[in-house]
């Protein structure tokens, strides 16, 4: 028996060990992990057993003492480090020190996501190994965290061929969402297009956008500079269907109409079709107006009757300067509180912008939600290629540049519209009340392509579409991209880094050691 137990305190150290691996490379063996464990228990129960005494006294020495106490303090260190991870597993934070926080979720993906009506799932296919799989996964968990109505499942298309067939996926890295009876599938695991398919999967109506046409509007199809074929893109990401509409040969707006978008139309509307939008509205329609300088196209008396004064001039700004821009294109950063300026938290700029203002009209709600700075002007004579601020003839900064108009519109059946209810139907019969919008902005330049993606215009134009079409989930700003941040030096500026880097700190290190082994190989 003597002479087998150090064959046992081995064993059970090589078997212990064993054990300690299988658990943490192979954790689907559990009933192997427990054998080898069981092993490794019985040889050092019969190890200390019958070298009792010889163990006893070993750990009398004074090194087995040292040992003892170094083992108690590795024991206490682990024990802290386990309950800091306890307490980070139970309580999350994360910092995102990215210049545009590029790794946290944008406000418009959270709102969304904390407001889905029913479950979704995500199947994703990303080969084991992958670096993708492990971005995709780090991105979902921010989903997760917002939700409990997303459940995600990873497949390895080489390892469940059978699931790729049945999903008919033919690519590496692609997603598929369902929910009820919706199904979508994407190809680019990024936060816009991750957000965007949640919206598809989980909206059962799909609401209509669309863009008058026939007066030399900006085509939405376009991708010249001066086209919108970027913001139609950017409102079918967000699920809208946008179309064209032709009023001459419709001679109304179609009832499924969620919006009426006009976009800086260069010839004047007939009066039949500007009848056709004012009848659109009064029947609780919502309209956005991009009115161009230079450019009345009929509208001036319907929008004084929706209380909307829409004025003959240009916006001068001479801070423009500053930001690299000409002091005929305003970057606007006062706004006014509204649901579609609320948190977009970045400027916008407009070239050639003319100035809306609001009147005071009774039965209308009107608000102004965009000024220019403060040293700008509306100049009114702009034709003569000489601009100045003339006090009592130019409108004095910060002036206003879009103007947002509701009006309450009750239905025929409402008991309040006939006068011949008795007042028993009056009250039984509650009033059906709908709210008509009507948005006017200056300019309609600064949601072309040329504009569209610079500073906040593209939130603002999608955030003024979504709060138009009732979808105030999508009123808020979109996923963010990475920015290209280059450090741009001058001429001295790179000397002197260079000197600096290269010379001075580097050569100052040099002499140092060179002195200190001068000193050491005198003594």
């Amino acid at each position: 028996m003597k002479q087998l137990s150090p064959f046992a305190g081995w064993a059970a150290l090589i078997f212990g060990v064993t054990a300690l691996v299988t658990y943490l490379f192979l954790p689907e063996y559990t009933l192997l992990t427990l054998i080898f464990v069981s092993i490794a228990g019985i040889n050092a129960i019969f190890f200390l057993v019958v070298d009792r005494k010889e163990v006893l006294h070993a750990l009398k020495t004074r090194t087995a003492l040292y040992g003892m106490n170094a083992t108690v303090v590795i024991f206490v260190f682990l024990g802290i480090l386990i309950a800091i991870n306890v307490l980070a597993f139970h309580h999350k934070v994360l910092w995102d020190l990215t210049e545009s926080s590029v790794y946290t979720l944008s406000p418009q993906t959270q709102k969304i996501a904390k407001n889905l009506p029913r479950k979704v799932k995500i199947t994703a296919f990303f080969q084991i190994g992958n670096p993708a799989r492990d971005e995709f996964q780090q991105l979902v968990e921010g989903y997760k965290e917002l939700t409990d109505q997303i459940e995600v499942e990873l497949v390895d298309p080489d390892r469940r061929p059978a699931v790729v067939k049945q999903y008919g996926v033919t690519t590496y890295g692609a997603v598929v969402f369902e929910s009820g009876k919706q199904e979508t599938k994407i190809k680019k695991a990024t936060e816009e297009d991750l957000t965007n398919a949640l919206l598809q999967v989980t909206r059962d109506q799909q609401k209509k956008i669309y863009f008058l046409n026939g007066h030399k509007e900006k085509n939405i199809e376009s991708q010249e500079r001066s086209g919108y074929s970027q913001a139609k893109q950017a409102l079918e990401r967000d699920h809208y269907k946008v179309e064209p509409l032709l009023l001459l040969q419709t001679g109304k707006v179609p009832a499924d109409a969620n919006a009426l978008i006009i976009n800086g139309p260069e010839k004047n509307l007939q009066e039949s079709e500007i009848a056709a939008i004012d009848a659109y509205l009064n029947q609780g329609g919502a309209v956005l107006l991009l009115l161009d300088p230079q450019q009345d196209s009929g509208f001036t008396p319907f929008l004084e009757r929706w209380g909307i004064d829409i004025r003959d001039d240009l916006v001068i700004d001479p801070l423009a300067k500053l930001f690299g821009a000409d002091y005929t294109t305003p970057i606007i950063s006062q706004v006014a509180d509204h649901p579609v300026t609320r948190g977009i938290g970045q400027q916008t700029i407009y070239p050639m912008l003319r100035s809306v203002q609001a009147i005071i009209t009774e039965g209308l709600e009107t608000q102004e939600i965009l000024f220019s700075g403060p040293k700008s002007w509306a100049e009114k004579d702009y034709k003569s290629g000489k601009v100045s601020l003339d006090p009592g003839i130019d409108l004095q900064g910060p002036v206003p540049i879009a103007v947002v108009t509701s009006k309450e519109i009750k239905s025929a059946n409402s008991s309040e519209s006939k006068p011949d209810a008795s007042p028993e139907a009056k009250t039984a019969l509650p009033a059906s009340v709908k709210k008509a919008h009507l948005v006017v902005i200056g300019d309609s330049d600064f949601a072309s392509n040329q504009f569209f993606s610079l500073y906040g215009n593209s939130d603002f134009f999608l955030n003024t579409a979504s709060w138009l079409a009732k979808e105030d989930n999508l009123i808020s700003i979109r996923p963010r991209t990475r920015k290209w941040s280059p450090i741009t030096l001058t001429e001295t500026q790179g000397s002197l880094t260079f000197l600096l880097g290269v010379l001075v700190f580097p050569g100052a290190v040099i002499l140092m050691g060179l002195r200190v082994w001068w000193k050491r190989r005198s003594l």
